[in-house]
């Protein structure tokens, strides 16, 4: 089908390119692709208007990722397009007011932002420098009906709290993510209610650069070398310190502490790496991934009184 076409503020001309792909041939081969190369891909079996739908969304080989961490935003690109949009994105980013440092370096956009005052109005709040400055400057750039299938697909991490209050931190925070985001710029739709599938694909021209002859290419994502236990599940608990800050956490909340806390423990899987497949019919399922369980695995139970024991003084 002819593309059609749209520019932005900037002048960077948008090409969309809308297909159709047999409903029988399903989306298996991105399944698979996933299990080497960067992407995404979400299901959903349940409608609900304005809250779920019934659509399966893939995409592989984005041409770039958008990765936050505390006031660092980098936009890598993870082709030859990704190097192209950088170039193109560059000018439309350089101008915003909320990066304290900013270049283009090797083909990669890192900026640094300002840091958060310390004081502001409330309404002000979801305004100050943050990972969603870049992402609302992307958003006011490529606005656009035809834009309605070019997605920001990724996930949003907790320490996004700390660019919205001015937390004075106490602990390390080092390797934690704002935000992992990939550019979708050849994404698929599939419909199982109505058993078809939508292809719309993205270029980008804005004089002598252009994406519309570069292969959508994705390198191999190595295969994590640390080596998994030789039974059981590793955690960075053992089941004696987790209950004991399960322990803290119920006195505090006895004395009035705090209101709710959300207790974290990471467990790596032993066995083999989980995999996306796919039945016959559409279904994705986790293959792989075996959790081996032991009885070092489930912690003892505790000798302090259940909650619901805890008597509440009558006002």
């Amino acid at each position: 089908m002819r593309p059609e076409s749209y520019s932005t503020p900037s002048g960077i001309l948008v090409e969309r390119t809308f297909s159709k792909v047999p409903y029988e041939k399903g989306l298996r081969d991105l399944l698979r692709r996933l299990d080497t190369q960067r992407g995404i891909y979400l299901s959903s079996g349940y409608e609900y208007p304005e809250r779920y739908s019934r659509w399966d969304v893939a995409a592989v080989a984005p041409p770039l990722e958008i990765v936050a961490a505390d006031r660092e935003i980098t936009l890598r690109p993870l082709n030859a397009r990704g190097e192209v949009l950088n170039r193109l994105l560059e000018p439309v980013l350089r101008p915003h007011p909320h990066w304290e440092s900013f270049e283009l370096l090797n083909g990669a956009i890192r900026g640094t932002l300002k840091p958060l005052p310390e004081l502001f109005p409330e309404e002000q709040r979801s305004k100050q420098p943050s990972a969603f400055s870049l992402l609302r400057a992307l958003m006011a750039e490529f606005h656009h009906p035809l834009a309605a299938r070019l997605a920001l697909v990724g996930a949003f991490g907790y320490d996004l709290l700390f660019r919205f209050d001015p937390i004075h931190l106490k602990l390390p925070r080092s390797g934690a993510k704002d935000l992992h985001l990939f550019l979708c710029d050849d994404i698929y739709f599939m419909d199982r209610k109505k058993e078809h599938i939508e292809r719309y694909r993205f270029d980008f021209t804005r004089g002598d650069d252009s994406t519309r002859e570069l292969k959508r290419s994705a390198g191999r994502v190595k295969a994590s070398k640390k080596k998994s236990p030789a039974a059981g599940i590793a955690s960075d608990h053992t089941p004696a310190e987790y209950m004991a800050k399960v322990e803290t956490v119920r006195e505090g909340m006895r004395r009035g502490d705090y209101y709710e806390v959300i207790l974290r423990q990471t467990h790596d899987y032993a066995g083999t790496r989980p995999v996306l497949r796919s039945t016959e019919d559409g279904k994705t399922f986790v293959a792989g991934g075996t959790r081996h369980m032991t009885a070092n695995d489930i912690p003892p139970p505790s000798a302090a009184a259940p909650t619901n024991d805890a008597k509440t003084p009558k006002p």
